[in-house]
């Protein structure tokens, strides 16, 4: 008998966000289709905070990295509409523009998930800049 992926399961072997070149030129992050609030969160801070910047989303790996070997988290940082902390427990993200916004969490491999996502459209954007 095959196994029944529910949909719940097939979000996350999915991930939560996809990334493409705008028409405009900004890289554009969408929420998976099913991923509701939790993917549309994490696309719009990808689209507004981290933009186009690759050291950016690779520092914010390597925090995840350091909060996974029990390093002491940097303080929270806050970007263009989003404040991010990372934690021993997860990373959560909070739209610091919108008032009585509810933070959300992540899990360590949601977010690099998601961020090895829109690394990948960073460098498609940079290798054809048509």
């Amino acid at each position: 008998m095959a196994h029944k992926r529910t949909a719940r399961s097939r979000i996350a072997g999915a991930g939560l966000i996809t990334a493409r070149r705008h028409p405009a030129g900004y890289l554009e992050g969408r929420a998976v289709r099913g991923s509701g609030r939790h993917g549309e969160v994490l696309a719009s801070f990808l689209q507004s905070d981290v933009q186009g910047d690759i050291d950016s989303a690779r520092a914010l790996l390597a925090e995840i990295g350091a909060a996974e070997r029990g390093e002491a988290p940097q303080p929270a940082a806050i970007g263009n509409a989003y404040s991010v902390a990372v934690s021993p427990e997860g990373v959560t993200v909070y739209n610091a523009v919108i008032e009585n916004s509810r933070p959300e969490h992540y899990g360590f491999d949601e977010l690099r998930q998601a961020l090895g996502t829109w690394i990948a459209a960073i460098e498609r954007a940079r290798r054809n800049p048509a």
